[in-house]
């Protein structure tokens, strides 16, 4: 009888020592990275607009990149975003990685920050800032215009970085305002990297054809090209610092300049 008992103990004592190995090698998260712990999310980052850049006052929206590493996890995230440095007050975005903030306010220098985090970890991110501008808009050609092929014409925009201000006795933007100077923005630094691009499309935007740079700001001479289409468009891109700000015009006609009517998408 003490034979089988001691037996039954030596058992359930290597049982017991089965179980705590088997413990102390289990896997709280099932990622094969790493069987011991949790992996906090990763360091927000490319933000948008970027650091130093520009962004429009009407239609804001931020976007970062982050992601949890360990299979099975989500990351959460928080943005705080304001004219402080650094900014005070974080919302919540669950977890979506955009934020579109209200009562933005033209020529006016924003700073953001996001936080991510799952249920162990929190990491932060840096703090970025930007200039606000007038949204970016082509004005000509308008919508529905007439244009005759081989006539010289000017594309016309209005907006973007360096714009005019945004409203009556708002202070106005340096020209070229952008780069690294400290905490300031140097004008001398995006001055020479500016560009705008000018391009054209005759499929209403499905593709598109360069006509050049302007060298004007705000405008554009062209000489409008065949084919004659329905479906034209331009669009104007500037380039500041980080940043890319895009407007595309109305849809227009360009006119056969033989017949005086407008072949729709010859090209196809």
């Amino acid at each position: 009888m003490k034979e089988s008992e001691g037996r039954m103990a030596g058992r359930l004592g290597l049982l017991l020592l089965v179980g705590v190995a088997l413990l102390s090698t289990c896997r709280k998260w099932d990622n094969p990275l790493d069987p011991t712990g949790n992996h906090p999310p990763w360091v927000p980052a490319n933000p948008h607009p970027g650091d130093y850049g520009f962004g429009p006052s009407d239609g804001l929206a931020l976007f970062w990149e982050s992601h949890d590493p360990d299979d099975g996890d989500r990351a959460y995230f928080a943005v705080a975003f304001g004219t402080d440095s650094p900014p005070l007050v974080f919302k919540e975005t669950g977890f979506d990685t955009i934020l579109r903030p209200t009562g933005v306010a033209c020529s006016t220098r924003y700073y953001w920050q996001v936080k991510a985090y799952d249920d162990f970890d929190t990491v932060t991110g840096p703090v970025w800032r930007f200039q606000t501008v007038p949204r970016l808009i082509v004005a000509v050609p308008d919508t529905g215009e007439q244009l005759r092929m081989y006539t010289t014409d000017t594309i016309v925009w209005t907006g973007g970085p360096p714009g005019p201000t945004c409203a009556a006795g708002a202070t106005p933007i340096v020209i070229g305002a952008g780069g690294r100077s400290g905490s300031t923005f140097n004008a001398a630094a995006l001055a020479g990297a500016d560009s705008t691009v000018v391009s054209r499309s005759t499929d209403d935007g499905v593709s598109w054809i360069r006509l050049g740079r302007a060298t004007t700001p705000g405008q554009y001479v062209w000489e409008v090209p065949a084919p004659a289409t329905e479906s034209a468009r331009v669009r104007v891109q500037v380039f500041a610092v980080t940043d890319t700000m895009t407007a595309k015009s109305g849809r227009f006609e360009i006119l056969d300049t033989i017949t005086g009517g407008c072949v729709a998408d010859r090209q196809n």
